[in-house]
């Protein structure tokens, strides 16, 4: 990734592969590099693109299988009791990550699964009632790597967002608070 006067970014020109366990760090530095604080984020539209950067950043560790879905992302919404049940807007990076060495049993192998993202919660508006009960709440996963597929698969997920009202207003809004979070899958 270039930077404008020619010099290239830190993280993405390199293509250095940065540990799984380390992706909530780097998603820190981004958005800081973008002046944005990862704890009060105030522009989920520049944090998106922060997000997009985001994704193509390697990940090592990972599981390698062919078949896996090792690495994909979703973006999430709705009124959950870790957030008070107040509105909230997740950017969210899914991983598989390979544990095969420190596997036991000799069948049945699965991986880890894990997320890291952005998770931005919002004070009560009017416009927000329905976000707790809209039809769908997320994009659903999807698991392109960089290149057209991706471009599309993020278009995608935007447009979920921007079809629904309650959801264009988060887009638009600005967070009380925002963090960026490591955690196993459940």
């Amino acid at each position: 990734m270039r930077r404008a006067g020619g010099g290239c970014g830190r993280l993405l020109a390199c293509r250095v592969h940065i540990s799984w366990r380390d992706s909530a760090e780097v998603l820190r530095g981004m958005l800081t590099e973008r002046r944005l604080d990862p704890a009060r984020v105030s522009d989920p539209a520049a944090a998106w693109e922060v997000f997009r950067a985001f994704l193509a950043v390697d990940l090592a560790g990972l599981e390698t299988a062919e078949d896996a879905d090792a690495d994909g992302f979703a973006v999430s919404w709705g009124r959950y009791g870790w957030n008070d049940r107040l509105p909230s807007l997740s950017f969210e990076r899914i991983l598989a990550v390979d544990v095969s060495a420190a596997w036991t049993e000799t069948e049945h192998y699965q991986p880890e699964y894990w997320r890291v993202g952005l998770e931005m919660v919002f004070a009560e508006h009017p416009g927000l009632a329905d976000v707790g009960g809209l039809k769908t709440q997320d994009s659903g996963v999807y698991y392109e790597r960089p290149g057209p597929a991706m471009d599309d698969a993020l278009r995608e997920a935007l447009w979920e967002v921007e079809r629904e009202p309650s959801l264009r207003i988060l887009w638009a809004g600005s967070p009380s608070r925002s963090i960026v979070k490591l955690e196993p899958l459940d």
